[in-house]
């Protein structure tokens, strides 16, 4: 397998893959462990695992480019394949910005600008690096984190 394109797009717009629907989360883990397969399955498997980790890859790819096509900032499909020189060029960019200090809020904005507020899990706000401990409501700046279920740990997030 040359590339996995779905990765180095994610890299592109600077996504996470937790961010994305949980359809498309569910994609990206069979991906991997079709992935981690390829190691271990004979030669004569090779040929059919790969072409299937290929059409997967694209499949996720198209995924994303569907429903987050509009909020991108590289949203051409052809553009997650540019050569790796130019994201080394980004990222020095990058590195010589001053650097946004993160805190739970601003996670949180991000989180509201990407439309996800409802049924998030408690894991993945622990994974974004949300440091607040979180209750039945928890204000965190401007925002209000409310759970929504008894015996799962999942919130919604509403603006106050």
């Amino acid at each position: 397998m040359k590339k996995i394109e779905h990765k180095t797009f994610l890299k592109n717009n600077n996504l996470d893959k937790k961010l994305l629907l949980q359809p498309i989360q569910e994609k990206i883990e069979i991906f991997d462990r079709m992935y981690k397969l390829l190691e271990t399955v004979s030669d004569c498997e090779k040929g059919n695992l790969l072409e299937q980790l290929e059409s997967l890859d694209l499949e996720i790819l198209e995924d994303i480019d569907e429903e987050y096509a509009d909020k991108l900032e590289f949203n051409d499909i052809e553009e997650a394949l540019v050569e790796e020189p130019i994201l080394e060029k980004i990222e020095s960019q990058k590195v010589e910005q001053t650097p946004k200090k993160v805190t739970d809020e601003s996670i949180l904005d991000e989180l509201v600008k990407m439309g996800r507020t409802q049924d998030i899990g408690r894991s993945t706000f622990k994974d974004l690096g949300v440091k607040a401990t979180l209750g039945w409501e928890t204000v965190i700046g401007k925002y209000l984190v409310t759970r929504t279920s008894v015996f799962k740990y999942r919130y919604g997030i509403e603006r106050i």
